[in-house]
């Protein structure tokens, strides 16, 4: 992908740190899907499910997924704002094929 975008050393610095940076927030909120969607199938799957506690945790499953996908766009915003217009439309290109 470096090859393909023409990706200078020094925006591979700058992505890699952004990477850096975006990571612990990332893996937390993948994390706490991750427990989330497991509280769900718990309460799907008890014998006499508690419907409101059922509904209650997929409004959390939903909000943990929200705040993932919030946290990613973001992450990748700020990769992109590293990129010139030529490189933004390579990559275009390549994730459409």
């Amino acid at each position: 992908m470096i090859k393909t975008l023409k990706l200078s050393s020094e925006q591979q610095s700058h992505m890699d740190a952004i990477f850096e940076q975006n990571r612990g927030a990332l893996l937390a909120r993948f994390q706490t899907v991750q427990q989330a969607e497991a509280q769900m199938q718990d309460l799907a799957r008890s014998p006499s499910p508690d419907e409101g506690a059922l509904f209650a945790q997929i409004d959390r499953v939903a909000q943990a997924r929200a705040e993932l996908d919030k946290a990613t766009t973001h992450y990748l915003l700020q990769i992109r704002k590293e990129m010139d217009s030529d490189q933004i439309k390579r990559l275009e290109k390549s994730s459409s094929r």
